[in-house]
């Protein structure tokens, strides 16, 4: 994976933009699976406190569109 660094003097949401296209170049999947997810992992930090249930949330919804991935590269059953 290449390097990235976030920048100090960026915004998280313009750091956030500058990773996607880093993660965008390596795997594209990914890079979507997070970006149609941001908001829910915005969510998790909540005025300087961590949400448990939002970043449950979060969790789940990344998991749920790995294992999409998952199921649609699983070979049909020919029989």
């Amino acid at each position: 994976m290449t390097d990235f660094y976030f920048d100090g003097n960026k915004n998280s949401s313009e750091n956030f933009k500058a990773f996607l296209e880093v993660i965008k170049a390596e795997d594209p999947q990914m890079a979507a699976i997070l970006q149609d997810n941001w908001d829910a992992l915005v969510a998790v930090v909540r005025k300087g406190q961590r949400d448990s249930r939002a970043r449950g949330e979060f969790n789940s919804s990344v998991a749920a569109a790995l294992d999409s991935l998952v199921r649609s590269d699983e070979p049909k059953d020919s029989s």
